[in-house]
């Protein structure tokens, strides 16, 4: 029911988690294979970070895995849609109603992506969306947050605008609380509303190109593709593999003139977050082993069959 633009779906994040009144003494869940932005988000609200191991047949967070971690401190869940992925949002959010927590939806990766008939990023109390240069739709930087609570998002505008409620007039206004600036610009918005006429184009693009390498590409107990639930909704942005000589195939292919992106580590293995593997079975399992093929909206059928060829030469 309501939608703020922020600068960002990293700021989108940090306004979720203060809106949410989630600080000091508070501890909130988030896997440990993601982009570190949710785990920076916790600690800069000065709670306490929980890292919990993944599936690692779709990277979500383990909902099994989840309600070991919850004690009495903590207070939400902040599930990650890698690449456009939600197979298992409803399971998080019935664990998250029984033990009485918040689910805030990194979507950062998952604009337009379904679960069943429903958008991923409304599951949730609140959902956060980037439009980065690399997403589907993107105004540079930028982002939103959507929630279907009014107090929510109350609380999200005011925290957004330097804490100040009602007319803004950039004089006498109303502070009731301290705040950020974290606004969306005239500029992003032009360039983000001419970008939603192409948007069922680029759907149809993404789609297609994971169709492609599922197609044409060898998979073996040493090389496969991380599947997507098409059927159900999900929308790959990108195509990501797993692969156990991820680093030669990397090389391999960058000399041939196709360029491709390593996984992001595991956050338990970056000096901010730096804890042993220990109940994260599945992150060391997959550890150096994940990258994102070429996944370009420029991407022609030429390309597609010039790397495929390749990628299964290597496999051979």
């Amino acid at each position: 029911k309501y939608c703020i633009a922020t600068s960002g779906c990293t700021s989108a994040l940090h306004l979720a988690i203060k809106s949410l009144n989630i600080g000091k003494g508070d501890e909130v869940i988030c896997p440990d294979l993601t982009f570190i932005a949710p785990a920076n988000m916790i600690v800069l609200s000065e709670a306490k970070l929980k890292l919990v191991d993944i599936n690692p047949e779709t990277l979500a967070i383990d909902h099994k895995q989840i309600e070991k971690k919850i004690t009495k401190k903590t207070k939400a869940i902040i599930p990650v849609h890698i690449s456009g992925r939600g197979f298992n949002i409803k399971k998080i959010i019935r664990v998250a109603k029984n033990n009485n927590l918040y689910v805030i939806e990194d979507a950062a990766e998952a604009f337009m992506s379904k679960n069943g008939n429903r958008y991923l990023g409304t599951f949730g109390d609140v959902g956060c969306f980037s439009f980065a240069p690399n997403k589907i739709i993107t105004t540079g930087q930028g982002g939103i947050a959507v929630t279907n609570n009014k107090l929510i998002y109350k609380n999200l505008l005011r925290l957004k605008d330097q804490g100040r409620t009602g007319p803004n007039t950039d004089g006498e206004d109303n502070y009731i609380s301290v705040g950020y600036n974290f606004k969306y610009t005239d500029l992003q918005a032009a360039l983000g509303l001419d970008q939603l006429k192409k948007l069922k184009d680029r759907i149809n693009i993404l789609k297609n190109h994971y169709k492609f390498y599922k197609k044409n590409l060898i998979k073996n107990k040493k090389f496969k593709l991380i599947g997507f639930d098409l059927k159900n909704g999900e929308l790959p942005l990108w195509t990501d593999v797993y692969c156990t000589k991820r680093n030669q195939l990397f090389n391999f292919l960058k000399k041939k003139g196709i360029n491709c992106r390593y996984f992001w580590y595991p956050l338990n293995t970056c000096k901010p977050y730096r804890q042993s593997f220990v109940g994260l079975n599945n992150s060391k399992l997959l550890y150096g082993k994940l990258m994102w093929l070429p996944s370009s909206l420029r991407l022609k059928k030429k390309d597609l069959i010039n790397i495929c060829a390749e990628i299964n030469k290597f496999i051979k």
